[in-house]
């Protein structure tokens, strides 16, 4: 690590949204909230309360469980990728000083 300072970069104008960022939230993000909603009044209404929570549970472990393989995935990966770093630094003479 470096004893220097962070230079400011104040004088940078601030990131504006790429306009595909923004296409892609007015085309899908919003239409599938509105969707979810419009589709959890009309399971409340047959099913009621019940079956809104069913659904909420059922959802909530769904999203769970595919968050946990995505972070699994990516741990390993980075992982790999720290380990084929050490073994480049390490076949190229370079050892870390730091120790």
């Amino acid at each position: 690590m470096s004893d220097e300072p962070i230079q400011s970069t104040d004088s940078e104008a601030p990131p504006v949204m790429h306009p595909l960022v923004a296409a892609w939230l007015v085309l899908g993000v919003i239409p599938l909230i509105t969707a979810g909603i419009v589709g959890i009044i009309l399971l409340f209404r047959e099913t009621g309360w019940e079956g809104v929570w069913k659904l909420t549970l059922i959802g909530t472990c769904g999203l769970f469980a595919v968050m946990s393989v995505l972070v699994i995935v990516g741990g390993a990966l980075d992982i790999r990728k720290l380990l084929h770093r050490l073994r480049e630094r390490e076949a190229s003479g370079n050892p870390d000083s730091d120790d």
